[in-house]
């Protein structure tokens, strides 16, 4: 057989993958969830419990029905209500003399489309309630069609028969007091369009391959990134997401790669939502075509969507097609796309001395030897301006992609400062600190003589104890178990405490930190004691250095790992630049794999 047949062959062989139809997988049907909502003051459901101590809220149900509302459905949006509505109901009956009869309670459920009449449900029979105060429970089934974007749905408590002596109230609102209502949900989170994935490649178009192949992405790509793009619907608002989980499958259905997304930025107002997330692919990858499964996690913590193919890409390059990495103009740097903290593309340009290679921020990881684990303590040392609170703005950003909590502990700037810095990255951290995974430490407010915006600020950058202490609410176990704690810089302190103070504090919090299994970074300048600094280096498990200097009349930055105990690692010099909306940049002698 001549080797053009051959070549032929394989070339029939890889299009009939690329293109081939994926193996399927069974949709998860859209779950029912029993979702609970909490009578609040306002007459407002939220799925939030109450968390106030002090006397609860009190409604007068001989007075006339107490109804509760869920917010107007988003739009774009459905939800179908079908089982057993279940009340948890806190009530009092007291009477001024003997009653003449019981007091009986139904609970209703009442809904109604824009511009239409409302309906109603109604348990039945009532339910008589005994006198003093007590937890009764009404139930009640339904089966309604699903409710389409502003539509409005409340509950209601209703006395149908009462002596007139009688003063018969609801109690809500309260940690003792939680009323409640149980409702049975579904179709609330889904993707919109129905089941629309999309694929896209770095620039944010339907990406092809050599040949032209659609939906197909090149092994041999200078910039290896699949992006996933999708737009949520959420009937109660993006409050009520939780979190978006992404996961590719190979040919073979393995799972390789799983990763929360992030909203896009800016977020929009309402439903639906969108939602990204990119995907580095090697050259080595197998060939074939891919899979790309998604959930949708609601804010109690219910998979309120689950939905598994046929969302596909293909990955491979046909034999004898020309790589694209090799039609590239030698000078032309190809720009990356900043989507949830930067996902940069491998670019080249020419150097005077060969060629080197603009490649993405987690060629950190390649520094150190691999991602850094919990249980590490790493100290960052650098001059003003080479890029230490960016690089911690960068990781941070990494574990909060990741489901990680994270404690960001200010000493050298305002926490807003911090924030802004990241948004102009594409990072918003409005959603981590929401769902408390990111918890800010003001310890600059007020020295600048400003009143602390923060949860947890300290009066005195001096007060060491009173920082240890807020530092030690901020580390709730075991929920912060696996958590970042990044301290921005220590350098401020060596003005306000002595040098012994500063070294036994971080030794004590950064033991703290390694208990709970998770990482502790701490910024040093050239400010600090080098007597600290040393014992900060011998206390440290990972040491990165950083600077910037002047060259030929340009300013330039390096990194290098100094250190890194127990683990091998690239100990040289690596030139970087930091681009704006995209962060740190490597230099390489070498293209990102």
């Amino acid at each position: 057989m001549s080797k053009a047949t051959i070549g032929l062959l394989l070339g029939l062989i890889v299009i009939m993958l690329l293109t081939a139809t994926p193996p399927t997988v069974a949709t998860s049907p859209i779950p029912v969830n029993q979702r609970v909502f909490y009578f609040t003051s306002g007459g407002a459901l939220s799925t939030t419990p109450p968390s106030g101590t002090g006397p609860p809220s009190a409604a007068n149900l001989t007075r006339g029905p107490v109804a509760f509302a869920l917010p107007q459905l988003q739009p774009k949006s459905s939800l179908t209500i079908a089982g057993q509505i279940t009340f948890v109901l806190y009530t009092n009956w007291t009477v001024s003399r003997s009653p003449t009869g019981p007091v009986s309670l139904v609970g209703i459920l009442s809904y109604h489309y824009p511009s239409l009449d409302w309906t109603n449900r109604t348990s039945n029979p009532p339910l008589n309630i005994p006198t003093g105060s007590q937890n009764v429970t009404i139930s009640l089934t339904v089966s309604e069609p699903p409710l389409l974007e502003q539509s409005t749905v409340t509950v209601q408590i209703k006395a149908t028969s009462f002596p007139r002596n009688a003063n018969a109230s609801l109690l809500y609102g309260s940690s003792k007091y939680r009323s409640l209502v149980v409702i049975p949900m579904s179709g609330y989170e889904t993707l919109s369009p129905s089941n629309t994935i999309s694929i896209l490649d770095y620039l944010g178009n339907p990406p092809t391959c050599s040949g032209n192949q659609p939906n197909c992405f090149d092994l041999n790509a200078v910039v290896s990134v699949v992006l996933v793009k999708l737009s949520v619907s959420s009937a109660l608002s993006d409050k009520d997401i939780h979190q978006v989980n992404m996961t590719i499958v190979d040919p073979s259905l393995r799972q390789i790669y799983n990763r929360t997304m992030q909203p896009s930025t800016p977020a929009s107002n309402s439903s639906p939502y969108d939602y990204i997330a990119p995907w580095t692919y090697h050259s080595n990858s197998t060939k074939g075509t891919y899979q790309v499964w998604v959930k949708i996690i609601d804010s109690q913590n219910n998979t309120a969507f689950s939905f598994q193919g046929p969302s596909s890409f293909g990955l491979g390059q046909p034999p004898g097609s020309p790589s694209l990495f090799n039609t590239l103009i030698p000078y032309i740097i190809v720009a990356g796309v900043a989507v949830s903290g930067g996902v940069g593309g491998a670019a080249f340009f020419r150097r005077r001395k060969g060629k080197s290679y603009l490649i993405p921020f987690d060629h950190f990881n390649t520094l150190t030897g691999g991602a850094l684990n919990g249980g590490t303590m790493v100290t960052v040392e650098g001059n003003t301006g080479s890029g230490k609170t960016l690089l911690l703005e960068q990781l941070m950003s990494e574990d909060l992609r990741n489901g990680r909590p994270c404690v960001f502990v200010s000493t050298g700037d305002f926490p807003n400062n911090i924030r802004s810095s990241m948004k102009s990255m594409g990072i918003d951290l409005s959603g981590y600190e929401r769902n408390g995974l990111l918890t800010f430490v003001d310890a600059y407010s007020a020295e600048a003589g400003q009143e602390s915006r923060e949860k947890l600020s300290v009066p005195s950058l001096g007060d060491l104890t009173t920082l240890g202490i807020k530092l030690t609410s901020a580390f709730p176990s075991p929920s912060f178990k696996g958590g970042s704690l990044y301290f921005d810089s220590l350098t401020p302190l060596a003005s306000k405490s002595k040098p012994e103070t500063i070294v036994s504090f971080v030794q004590s919090v950064g033991a703290r930190v390694k208990g709970l299994a998770g990482k502790a970074f701490f910024t040093v300048g050239l400010g600090i004691d080098g007597a600290v600094q040393r014992q900060l280096e011998d206390t440290a498990d990972c040491i990165v250095q950083m600077e910037a200097f002047e060259e030929s009349g340009s300013r330039k930055r390096r990194l290098r790992i100094a250190k890194f105990r127990s683990r091998k690692h690239q100990e040289g010099w690596t030139l970087f630049t930091i681009e704006d909306s995209k962060g740190i940049i490597f230099y390489s002698k070498k293209p990102k794999q």
